[in-house]
């Protein structure tokens, strides 16, 4: 019940994001938010994050116990976090068992020690309680969070979104500020992001900020680095909508997997996987209140495409629209023509968003007991997660239930489509997880377009029959270490104990699906002695026999010279993969020492990753407590790195010349601090490590704060060190850090709290503001309208409609040209959308696969043997003037 308990409850972000606290007569207050800055590093399809924000209270009373609350972007583990008082005093957060670390912060609190508390929600929420904010004082609280960047539907390109409440108003605004857009006079909203890539960088843009600045690194001939590029934007403004940097750079579509003891395979098929011969298509829209305005337009839009994109032959399908009550257009599914494509649009022309709730378990329900079982189905769900409880029917467990059951030859996928600015991205994700298909989000439709293309297709395609990772590619495994010393932190003694890890961890453990042109993530924590040079991927399609067979070259990834002060990349976001397949028992459960139940087991294996790798997790918490000693005011202490090792000789820190020399194109371009000159002059040289923690006594004011000085500048006293923030050297089986710091002052007395509890945050997944921002769709509007045009059977009629997009004149050529209008039509289509999109292949091919279907079937005999690609490169010289 504790899941269904939680979806029962709507989490509002404008509401709750920031540093919240209870007021005496119990209503629900802010903190003013002052100052923000935004540290990224970049390196292809990853990143670590470093989110630093102030906050003050300007009341003339201390605040009762209060909580900083971060939603989390999409596909984001949160792995530390601290708070800096304006005395001096740090509270840094480890991660301890659920139960030990609430005895601990209940302790801390009764003593009257400064403590912090996360506790887990959901996956996409960051909440800690950190106590009472003294009166008139300001306080920076510190998150960093590692990342898997958003691909954005295009093999090359890949995306980072930044929520909005990273620096939304929220709080109690003075009186003179209401009508203000700026935060105030002195402050900075900062980002800062560094970009490293494996090849050529070809473009770098912000479709929601478009004045970020762009500077490239130098090599270390003086040269412009191609690779390299460093961005920076800031404001006095808050922000209103997510910050997007879209980085397009050569590469980005090649497997690699990373040389590290956490591993990372990253693979773009682009193989092509035959479609089925026949299968149905199941639509299910959800109508309730929450998808009013914007959501439900999108939703009717984007069905609407689907629909023009559904094959012509062998085709059923059915919607379904739900919210409190569930109905459909028809009982069963209906063969896929003309008539019927139009009665459906007809349909979804008219849908409103007027079915209350959004009971979503028993929508999925009822769908799937209509679908046809001689045949495999294809269900794609649109909704924006706003779910309600549901007695008796999990959502996850129904369409689980339903894959595992299915027939042989009529297997059931399930794709999701996320819609609005508030969608749960987690919810939506997860149904596609279990659904074994695939989930994309969207504010309108046409920032899709492409997408549900692309999307459709993937559900044409037959069925993966297996998958598997060979991770030490060809020949045979590396020698394995199997030396327990020190692999794990301790588990404690309420926990079972569990023997060593397998010298193998996958995540996840089986893959279920590949489809082309998407991307296919895949993370290893391995125990090799030795690092393979390719991982091999072997893929089988269901019903043919045929192999696909595929060796990745290991790309390597070096440490920080100083490794102190980074945060383990690759090995944090294999331990989130780890930690989520488990939870969704998918993981094959460790081996305890004595026996125990799978569920003991279970939260076992999950405390000993949030233990190594500093994850929150539903049975690991952040305990974050200062000593109280006295200490120098303002002086800052190290974070302190403890790492199990073992020594190998190929572990040195190599240059970065010798790196791409031996290892040519298969080198991953990896963070680099030292190795060029740094960005824009700084007025005064910066000697810190990026990233790392810094002294609170370069704070203005000697208050907390963020520094004056932008986070992106570098120290450049070295240039020959390949660095990076995953660990490497072959010698980690686990990456055990907690942070020590030192004393900090007692603060002083304070006024005599009124003792109101913190704010309860029992939230559900559908707070995750991931959603793609409103912005100029890349794909012209115009590509949106043609496709409404398309016949059912991937044709276009000359129409006044069509004619007002490729114009008139040109229609009217068929009769010159002797060919059937229909014919022509298309053609002219073809060569549009091959003049407009011809830079985006992968797009164009999405969209015309079933209009080439039409022109190798129906259209062949009106060609009469004639070339339709003849008449496409005439229409060409048309559409193009």
């Amino acid at each position: 019940m504790g899941l269904i308990s939680t979806l029962s409850r709507r989490f509002s972000m404008s509401r709750y994001a920031g540093i919240i606290h209870h007021s005496p007569d119990q209503g629900l207050l802010h903190l003013p938010l002052q100052e923000v800055d935004v540290r990224v590093w970049m390196v292809d399809i990853s990143a670590r994050v470093v989110l630093s924000q102030v906050f003050e209270n300007a009341s003339d009373s201390p605040t009762s116990r209060a909580k900083y609350v971060f939603p989390l972007p999409a596909s984001a583990a949160a792995c530390a976090f601290e708070l800096e008082h304006a005395d001096g005093r740090v509270i840094v957060g480890v991660a301890k068992e659920k139960s030990e670390a609430a005895q601990a912060f209940q302790s801390a609190m009764d003593a009257g020690r400064t403590a912090g508390l996360v506790e887990w929600v959901t996956d996409d929420i960051f909440t800690i309680s950190i106590g009472s904010i003294p009166a008139r004082q300001k306080v920076t609280a510190r998150l960093t969070f590692v990342m898997d960047l958003l691909d954005e539907g295009r093999r090359d390109q890949v995306r980072l979104q930044l929520p909005m409440t990273i620096a939304e108003r929220y709080g109690e605004t003075p009186a003179a500020m209401l009508d203000a857009s700026t935060t105030n006079e002195n402050t900075f909203i900062k980002i800062a992001v560094d970009i490293i890539t494996s090849e050529k960088i070809q473009e770098i843009r912000s479709p929601t900020h478009p004045t970020i600045a762009r500077k490239h690194y130098k090599s270390r001939t003086g040269k412009k680095s191609e690779r390299r590029m460093f961005v920076t934007w800031s404001s006095t403004t808050f922000l209103d909508k997510d910050f997007v940097l879209t980085v397009h750079a050569l590469g980005l579509d090649k497997p690699g997997g990373r040389n590290t003891i956490a591993m990372q395979l990253s693979f773009v098929p682009k193989f092509k996987i035959p479609p089925l011969n026949s299968q149905e298509y199941i639509f299910v829209i959800d109508r309730s209140g929450s998808m009013s305005g914007a959501p439900m337009e999108t939703a009717k839009r984007t069905l609407e495409m689907l629909l023009h994109l559904l094959p012509d032959s062998q085709t059923t399908f059915n919607i379904f629209s739900f919210g409190s009550k569930v109905d459909g257009l028809w009982r069963k599914s209906a063969s896929f023509n003309e008539a019927e494509m139009r009665r459906a649009i007809s349909s979804v022309k008219g849908m409103e968003a007027n079915y209350g709730g959004t009971e979503i378990a028993e929508a999925l329900n009822f769908a799937i007991a209509s679908r046809n079982c001689d045949r495999p189905t294809a269900m794609f769900v649109l909704t924006d997660g706003d779910i309600h409880a549901s007695a008796r029917l999990d959502p996850f467990t129904v369409v689980s239930r339903a894959v595992k059951g299915c027939k042989v030859n009529a297997q059931l996928r399930v794709f999701t489509l996320g819609i609005g600015e508030q969608v749960s991205s987690d919810l939506c994700e997860r149904l596609a997880r279990e659904g074994e298909g695939k989930c994309l989000l969207a504010v309108q439709a046409e920032d899709i377009t492409g997408k549900c293309a692309m999307l459709l297709n993937a559900g044409r395609t037959r069925e993966i029959e297996s998958v598997t990772v060979d991770w030490h590619g060809s020949g045979s495994p590396p020698a394995v270490n199997f030396s327990p010393l020190n692999h794990h932190h301790p588990l404690p003694p309420s926990v079972v104990q569990l023997e060593p890890s397998p010298s193998m961890q996958q995540g996840p453990p089986t893959i279920t699906s590949i489809f082309p042109g998407m991307r296919l993530n895949v993370f290893a924590i391995t125990t090799f002695s030795s690092v393979p040079r390719k991982v091999r991927l072997i893929a089988k399609i269901k019903d043919l026999g045929e192999v696909l067979d595929d060796l990745v070259p290991v790309m390597e990834v070096k440490p920080f010279k100083d490794e102190w002060s980074f945060i383990p990349l690759l090995h944090t976001l294999a331990a989130r993969q780890l930690v989520k397949d488990l939870v969704e028992l998918r993981a094959p459960l460790p081996k305890p020492i004595a026996p125990a139940s799978d569920e003991d087991i279970r939260k076992a294996a999950i405390v000993r990753l949030g233990l190594d790798y500093q994850l929150v997790s539903k049975h690991t918490s952040f305990f974050a407590e200062e000593s109280g000693k006295e200490t120098t005011r303002g002086s800052r202490g190290s974070m302190s790195w403890q790492k199990s090792r073992r020594q190998h000789s190929h572990a040195d820190v190599s240059t970065v010349q010798t790196v791409l020399d031996s290892l040519s194109q298969a080198v991953y371009s990896v963070f680099n601090f030292f190795f060029s000159d740094p960005p824009p002059a700084p007025r005064r040289r910066q000697t810190q490590l990026p990233g790392a923690y810094y002294s609170a006594a370069q704070s203005r004011s000697g208050s907390p704060s963020i520094r004056s000085e932008y986070s992106y500048r570098h120290d450049n006293s070295s240039t020959d060190t390949f660095s990076t923030l995953s660990s490497l050297e072959g010698s980690y089986t686990s990456s055990r850090w907690s942070y020590s710091r030192p004393s900090s002052p007692v603060p002083p007395p304070e006024d005599p709290i009124q003792r109101v509890p913190s704010p309860v945050l029992n939230v559900t997944p559908q707070v995750h503001h991931a959603a793609p921002p409103r912005i100029a769709a890349p794909v012209p509007k115009e590509a949106y309208a043609i496709i409404s045009l398309q016949n059912f059977d991937g044709s276009f009629t000359p129409s006044a409609q069509l004619g007002a997009l490729v114009g008139i004149d040109t229609l009217a050529k068929a009769t010159e040209l002797q060919l059937d209008a229909t014919v022509w039509a298309t053609a002219v289509v073809v060569a549009y959308l091959r003049h407009h999109l011809g830079t985006q292949q992968d797009l164009l091919d999405a969209l015309m696969n079933k209009t080439l279907d039409y022109v190798d079937g129906r259209a062949a005999n009106l060609l009469i043997g004639r070339d339709f690609w003849d008449f496409v490169r005439i229409a060409e010289e048309s559409v193009s003037s």
